[in-house]
């Protein structure tokens, strides 16, 4: 019996690990010029040496898991932990921004409507991949029992 190809899942896995690697990759060589037109034109003293060098190694740990993705888009059926945590992250990344917009001052940076937006669509993704993960099937007895 051939396996299902899981056509879309690998679409959308490789996907994501393409944009987080082009993310990954202006993290760590963006300067300061990018950072301020990336993040709506901030203050300039908001900008500081210590977030650009956090950005520098932010930009690291999101090209390792744009790895990470890739290889889990090669083969979901092995890899469906990943895809799982993938999701629960992307759960978990909804609701952070909303939190740090009714806890701090965020609203002055970001209109608030784009934060909803942006945990509307973290949220979407989330459950495509749910939908698409692979399912396990109930083991069946060796042989023609």
């Amino acid at each position: 019996m051939s396996q299902p190809p899981y056509r879309a899942l690998r679409i959308v896995l490789g996907f994501l690990s393409l944009v987080l690697a082009i993310g990954g990759v202006l993290m760590i060589f963006g300067g300061k010029p990018l950072i301020m037109r990336v993040f709506m034109h901030p203050p300039e003293f908001e900008i500081s040496t210590l977030l650009l060098a956090t950005l520098k190694e932010m930009g690291g740990i999101v090209l390792m898991f744009s790895v990470i993705l890739c290889l889990a888009a090669r083969d979901p059926e092995r890899n469906v932990a990943i895809i799982d945590a993938v999701s629960v992250g992307f759960c978990i990344l909804a609701i952070t921004p909303l939190i740090s917009l009714y806890t701090l001052d965020v609203g002055g940076l970001y209109p608030a409507y784009l934060i909803w937006g942006r945990s509307f669509v973290r949220l979407a993704l989330a459950g495509l991949l749910y939908y698409l993960r692979p399912r396990q099937l109930p083991s069946k007895p060796v042989g023609n029992f």
